[in-house]
């Protein structure tokens, strides 16, 4: 029986994703270190702001901190060229509500649609973010177009509430204040280490900015100058309501170099740009600004493009053609490649770019920072001490669960989405003034029987609280979730941590993946939790380092522990990849006896989704009618020709 997808009831619940197929075997967004080799992006234009695309590595020249550098490597990144080896691109939409009413509120989110329909592909990934007094990542990185639209669908609520705060306040000044722009200079600091195209594009409407607002933009500028990412800043304000601009700039938008070049002279670099500098498209000093009725808003806007090397849509008449042109830019630049001088990790230095061509304008980033491998483990003593616990028969002092749910991405490979739960008593905090800091080095191996590993993986959660965050925090277990790819067979996963000391935890559990191959019917294994939120809703990530289990627009946090007590809700989430039509049917049976204990009906397989579509299932529980005991989750699918598969998970209630 099919029931409303976004309440997950107590019966099958159904999500189609009709890009569900594109994405298998998309890779995740690797963070990497350019400590061993720099890779600048460069966007050459002519005087009325074609894209140049005849250059050759000859006719640049690159200066890290005022020493020219041998370019080693070198290829143009445009439209239907290098496709084989593009890089990913990185975009985020950054909606600021506070600076928009009703009106300016519906136009942002229409933009912000069609932007992303026609920019979200699996080498193109894209965020949502919000500004409506406080800053909050809706969505991270994905190319899913569906839950980035979800993202913004879940912001309405809170976009409303803005305005009923704004009414008859200052409310606009305080909101259009510092803490947006520091705001955007964490957000910088976040994406200093990706890789590839990085865009910021900023949906506003009015924003006021007083003297002492003034350091805070110059510093979100620089900090977004260093990590590269350039600023597209959005009026969504109707020209009709007074904002009127010069005929005379005949474009869509300023633009200007980073760092300060003048259009022509094809130089770039040393440094950010102040408030007051305002370029179009051509280089020219863009008039438009001490014509705008609304000037500060705009001198801001034009100070966050320029300083960075995006360009302004100055006002919604502007949206269609200026947002179709910032998709276009994501694939009209030139990579430029050398090898840095050795450096201090985390070190920052400036870049220079300059084209020997009369008559260009080069925008690229004015400095790098080196930084942190991604696994700071590998090779070290910690992960020696770890790899001997996981090895002996001794167990672990620290008590912890884990749950081991895997779901298919491709032809016989799998993902586990594993989940844990660690006892808070024996994490060690060192205890400074009124902070408590702590580490726990995680490692987990997976081996066959012959003992090969089929999956390995090490990690460190920093934990940081004040007194009164220790004390909440000490009352739950600490939550810790990775995934990681295998291969199907039989293997044990080991999974060893500790916090310093004598301490550690050790947890050893079965992990058996069957083979699957795209086309046939099969099911995934099934992940339990006792949350599940809103697409958008909660904390959400910047960067997920794992595959988020949705379903009709809810999300369900695993679990590490498939226990459940009477006051609590019980959910779970599998997967059906259909070759053809057909039905899945879930029951609850007693652990020990096999009764039925709860029968949740059937629902159809869409005959639209056969041949290679995967289902994402989630289901709500009836954990309060079930007598304390052991008990056994089974889901079975059926197609049309009378095949069936089945899966079974066990669970307690208490």
């Amino acid at each position: 029986m099919l029931a409303a997808t976004m309440n997950w009831p107590r019966r099958i619940v159904l999500s189609v994703f009709p890009g569900a197929v594109a994405l298998w075997g998309q890779p995740a967004p690797v963070i990497q270190s350019e400590t061993k080799v720099v890779l600048v992006d460069a966007v050459v234009t002519g005087k009325r702001g074609e894209y140049i695309h005849d250059l050759t590595a000859k006719d640049f020249r690159v200066w890290e901190d005022n020493k020219e550098q041998p370019i080693q490597s070198f290829s143009l990144e445009s439209a239907g060229r290098n496709q084989a080896e593009s890089r990913s691109s990185y975009t985020v939409l950054v909606l600021d509500y506070s600076g928009m009413d009703a009106g300016d509120q519906i136009r942002a989110r229409q933009a912000a649609v069609s932007f992303i329909d026609a920019n979200t592909d699996a080498d193109r990934l894209m965020a949502v973010a919000t500004f409506d007094g406080g800053f909050r990542i809706a969505q991270g990185f994905t190319g899913n177009a569906g839950r980035l639209k979800d993202a913004l669908t879940g912001d309405k609520s809170s976009a409303a509430a803005i305005n009923n705060a704004r009414a008859g306040t200052s409310a606009a000044t305080d909101l259009g204040g510092r803490e947006k722009f520091r705001s955007l200079e964490r957000l910088a600091a976040d994406l200093g280490p990706v890789p590839g195209r990085k865009t910021l594009v900023f949906l506003t409407g009015s924003i006021a900015l007083a003297n002492d607002q003034k350091a805070p933009l110059e510093a979100a500028i620089q900090a977004l100058n260093k990590s590269n990412v350039a600023v597209y800043p959005v009026d969504v304000r109707d020209p009709s309501l007074g904002a009127r601009f010069s005929a005379e700039n005949g474009s869509s938008g300023g633009r200007g170099g980073r760092g300060g070049a003048a259009a022509g002279d094809g130089e770039v670099g040393g440094g950010g740009r102040g408030i007051a500098a305002t370029r179009n498209m051509r280089g020219d000093t863009d008039p438009g600004v001490a014509l705008d009725p609304g000037g500060a808003s705009q001198q801001v806007l034009f100070a966050l493009a320029n300083g960075t090397g995006g360009f302004v849509i100055r006002n919604a008449g502007e949206l269609p053609d200026g947002l179709q042109k910032i998709g276009q830019e994501q694939e009209e630049y030139y990579v430029l490649g050398y090898t840095p001088p050795e450096s201090k990790e985390g070190s920052c230095h400036t870049l220079r770019v300059k084209v020997n061509r009369s008559g260009t304008n080069v925008r690229a980033r004015s400095s790098y920072c080196t930084g942190k491998a991604p696994d700071l483990l590998t090779g070290s003593a910690t992960e020696k001490n770890l790899e001997s616990r996981a090895a002996s028969a001794q167990a672990g002092n620290i008590a912890a669960s884990v749950q081991l749910p895997y779901f298919y991405v491709g032809p016989n490979t799998a993902r586990v989405n594993l989940a844990m739960e660690i006892s808070p008593e024996s994490i060690k905090f060192e205890h400074k003034k009124d902070s408590f800091h702590a580490e726990v080095n995680v490692l987990g191996i997976a081996s066959d029987p012959q003992g090969a590993a089929g999956a390995r993986f090490s990690d460190t959660l920093t934990l940081d609280f004040d007194d009164a965050e220790m004390q909440t925090w000490k009352q739950k277990p600490l939550h810790y979730e990775k995934e990681f790819k295998i291969a199907p067979g039989q293997y044990k996963l080991t999974v060893v941590f500790s916090s310093g000391g004598e301490s550690f935890g050790k947890v050893e559990q079965p992990l058996v993946v069957e083979p699957y191959q795209p086309g046939q019917l099969a099911l995934s294994s099934v992940a339990f939790g006792k949350e599940i939120h809103k697409v958008g809703d909660g904390s959400t990530e910047l960067f997920e380092d794992r595959t988020p289990l949705i379903a009709g627009g809810m999300q369900l946090t695993p679990s590490g522990s498939m226990v459940f007590t009477k006051p609590e809700q019980a959910f779970s989430y599998f997967e059906v990849y259909s070759g053809e039509a057909g039905v899945i049917e879930a029951r609850i049976l007693d652990g020990k006896t096999d009764e039925v204990k709860w029968d949740g009906g059937s629902a159809k397989l869409n005959p639209q989704t056969a041949s290679k579509s995967m289902i994402p299932v989630g289901m709500s529980l009836p954990i309060a009618s079930l007598a304390p005991g052991p008990y056994r989750l089974e889901v079975a699918a059926t197609g049309s020709g009378g095949k069936s598969v089945k899966r079974t998970a066990d669970f307690e209630v208490k």
